[in-house]
């Protein structure tokens, strides 16, 4: 038993092997519900389970009332939930989200975390029983190429420590990866220079739209490294928009989706002008989009 699983295990209160043996590490063939949510699709639409929110849509109201807000996205029709913005202990986490009849699929952590709170994240996200845990962002001195090349060794060292208990780990995006300095896109360091057998990246289709930046080709490119998406619109001046509702072309993006290993797409706005419409206008575009 590698060091990280056993001392997780002791986190988790002596949590039995049995629960983690036997899970798929990323990049592996073999089946698992998630595998199924998106990878297979149904002749150009998305699947149910395969549409979720990221919380930190709806972050302020989340607080206020944390079931009540849950619930109400599964009555939009919601069946996953990307944990970010959610301040609660992990158990809670994992016990609202099961009463609201949602699964949780991924938790966002900071850089402070994959450098120096690695265990007890880990152990949070087997509690709250996430597949994924997502790096939110870098530190802004480390947008550098140099300082994406650390941070494509300090990706690569989590996610092997996370895949010891059947997990992963994402990279999420905002526009600042996609710079080039000294002729090299920072997002392509991480896309080459991380391990794809334990790291794999979320990409924030709204901050690589503004950027001009080409999801479409980044899945051709990059085949099977985009299991999670963050479906984001804007509205061409510098604001944001709710999914359908704004100029990003996601037919055209989604058409390359399975190729891009797509399994979850969550909904995401940056702001928050009417959270609850923002849920249930972005999930009826999804449901109904056809590529």
């Amino acid at each position: 038993m590698g060091q990280t699983r056993r001392r997780i295990l002791q986190l988790l209160g002596g949590a039995t092997l049995a629960t983690t043996a036997g899970a798929a590490l990323p990049g592996t063939a073999a089946a698992s519900p998630e595998a199924e949510a998106g990878g297979t699709g149904r002749g150009g639409t998305i699947p149910d389970r395969g549409i979720g929110m990221h919380l930190y849509t709806v972050r302020d109201i989340l607080a206020a009332d944390p079931l009540g807000t849950l619930t109400a996205l599964r009555d939009i029709g919601y069946q996953c939930v990307g944990v970010s913005a959610f301040p609660r202990p992990a158990a809670e986490i994992r016990d609202l989200c099961a009463q609201a009849r949602l699964k949780p699929v991924i938790l966002h952590v900071g850089h402070g975390d994959i450098v120096g709170n690695w265990e007890n994240k880990l152990a949070e996200a087997k509690t709250i029983g996430v597949r994924w845990l997502v790096l939110s962002s870098f530190p802004s001195s480390m947008y550098t190429v140099e300082g994406m090349r650390l941070g494509a060794q300090q990706l690569t060292e989590a996610g092997r420590a996370a895949a010891e208990l059947g997990m992963g780990v994402l990279h999420h995006n905002h526009d600042t990866e996609f710079r080039v300095l000294e002729g090299r896109s920072l997002y392509e360091i991480l896309l080459h220079e991380t391990d794809p057998r334990c790291v794999d990246f979320e990409l924030d289709i709204g901050w690589a739209d503004r950027v001009g930046a080409d999801s479409r080709w980044l899945f051709e490119d990059h085949p099977n490294r985009f299991p999670v998406l963050h479906v984001k619109d804007h509205n061409g001046s510098g604001g944001w928009a709710d999914v359908g509702h704004g100029v990003v072309d996601f037919p055209r993006i989604f058409e390359k989706a399975k190729v891009g290993g797509v399994k979850y797409w969550l909904v995401e706005r940056d702001d928050q002008p009417a959270p609850l419409d923002t849920a249930a206008n972005s999930f009826q575009y999804l449901d109904n989009v056809r590529y």
